[in-house]
This record gives C-alpha cells, structure tokens and sequence, in this order.
C-alpha cells in the first residue's frame, strides 16, 4: 500500500445564505462553532492554522492551503505514515459557488488511503460530513444563521457495537420517538445502523441531534440555537442522566 491509491468523499449541500455570510460560517471560529465543533479558531491567511475541537482529548490544528474569499477554503490534515514512511496527508476543501440566490458548496475530502485497512474510518468520515453539511444549511434555513450551543456528552464504553445500538435504540436515544426531556418525535436525517444517528427535533424547537458510535466512547451532540428559548443547562443535566441510564456509568 502507498502513499498514490488513494480515494476521496465528495458532497454538495444548497444552502440559503449568500456565499459572503457562507464564507464567513465556513472561514471564521464564530461561523464553524455554529455548525461544526464545539469550538473553533482560524487564522485567515494560507499557511494560517485552524484549530477545531470536540473537547478535551479531541482537538486538533491543521494548516490551512487555499483561502480563495469568499470560492474556496481547505486545510490539510496528517494521518500518520504509510508503509513506506512517508506522511499521509488529506486535503480537506470547500468550493462555494452562488447559484440563484443561495449557494452551493461541494465538499472534499482528498487522499485518504484506498487501503481496505481504512473503509471504517472512510464511511465514518462520510457519515460526519453528511450530518455536518446538513447542519450547515439547517441553521441558516431554519434558524438563520444564529448562534448555536452544543449540549454534548462523550462516554466511554465496553460494550460491543451490537449491544450499544441495542440498548440506544430500546433507550430511546436512537429512532423515531426519542427520549430525552420527555418523548419528541425525530425526523432523520442520516442512519447507518451500529454506527451513526442524526435527525432534527421538531417540538424541541427545531433541535438537531446526532449520535455516534465512535469505537471506545459514543458521542452526543444536540444542536440548540439562541431562538430556541431552551435551558441548556437543563438539557446537559438531562442528557447526561439519559446517557448513564441507557449505557451504564
């Protein structure tokens, strides 16, 4: 296996925004943490870094290759080695373009391996960027662009992946009729059984929620934006009692 087969994940979204106020959510620490991480900082040049992170443990920075404003911006990302001992690296890249008053932006992801060593990292990496694309038009469709607090729990597991999408399924934290608060119906968006959940929360004021299997911890991330008029602190009390009940301390 070297360094030249490689593969790439491609997705479009349409969103309802300019490509100025796009690119501002695509190229600004305020803009990602809407859509994408918990938290987020980019410095706006090519060679400039961006530093994204999912919490404690899972945070990291990557320098950033093309800033083209408001038609293009990517980073590139190292994944170690190959056999050879030369670095893999994966260009992570987004084309806006303003199509009939919105904008389209086409996401790829370039050079990860082809090797069948790396098919589960490539689907989950496939499956993040299409919860998270949606995420990025959901918020300026639905919620117009407002800021976003992420109620979000990630917890360590021992359990077989079999057995942790059993019991979130029969725990309500996965399907049709989800069990947080109290029951709320969830419209899905991506599923892929043993592995990932997203959908939106109608009566949740529109809430987004995703669940991932990540291997040695699940993760849990609700969307709630500041016209929602919810509590977060009241859904992370919530969430984390929810989280316990089903998966065990």
């Amino acid at each position: 296996m070297t360094n030249d087969e490689t593969r790439s994940i491609e997705i479009e979204t349409h969103v309802d925004a300019n490509p100025e106020d796009v690119w501002t959510s695509l190229t600004t620490g305020d803009g990602l943490k809407r859509w994408f991480p918990l938290d987020a900082r980019v410095e706006p040049e090519v060679g400039g870094q961006v530093w994204l992170s999912w919490g404690p443990g899972c945070e990291g920075e990557a320098p950033i290759h093309i800033w083209d404003e408001p038609r293009r911006f990517g980073w590139t990302e190292s994944y170690g080695e190959d056999e050879q001992g030369r670095p893999i690296r994966v260009a992570i890249d987004f084309h806006i373009e303003g199509r009939e008053g919105s904008t389209v932006v086409r996401l790829v992801q370039s050079g990860l391996s082809a090797s069948s060593d790396w098919d589960e990292m490539y689907d989950a990496l496939k499956d993040g960027w299409t919860y998270f694309l949606f995420n990025l038009a959901y918020h300026f469709e639905v919620h117009g662009g407002q800021d976003r607090t992420l109620v979000w729990k990630r917890h360590p597991i021992a359990l077989s992946r079999d057995e942790v999408w059993h019991r979130l399924t029969e725990g309500g934290l996965v399907g049709g009729d989800l069990a947080l608060d109290g029951e709320h119906e969830a419209k899905t968006v991506s599923r892929r059984d043993r592995y990932h959940f997203a959908a939106t929360l109608p009566a949740l004021n529109d809430s987004v929620w995703f669940v991932e299997v990540e291997g040695a911890h699940v993760g849990f991330w609700l969307s709630v934006y500041d016209d929602d008029g919810l509590e977060p602190d009241g859904l992370q009390s919530t969430l984390e009692h929810r989280v316990t009940e089903v998966l065990g301390a």
